[in-house]
């Protein structure tokens, strides 16, 4: 049975929701599920792959695997920050 749910959108999101429920004939609901599900779905194939070198690693690997991962983030963030491309 599905539930009532209330949330905000961006109005840009809105319209987009809106014209992909008119061009495939179906509902609003129906377009954010299918969406949700493709989400989840990716992000699962995601951690998958990372899973795939659990127990291949030392610890020790993984902690400079860790530490690499989390300094590129950190570079990321501060390049998209110090040049505006948020």
């Amino acid at each position: 049975m599905k539930r009532a749910v209330n949330l905000r959108l961006e109005e840009s999101i809105i319209l987009t929701l809106n014209q992909l429920a008119n061009e495939l004939n179906t509902t609003k609901t129906e377009v954010i599920e299918k969406a949700l599900k493709l989400f989840s779905k990716t992000k699962q194939k995601e951690q998958n792959s990372l899973l795939q070198y659990a127990g291949i690693l030392k610890n020790n690997e993984t902690n400079n695997l860790l530490d690499v991962i989390k300094n590129n983030k950190n570079n990321k963030k501060q390049y998209i920050f110090k040049n505006n491309k948020l």
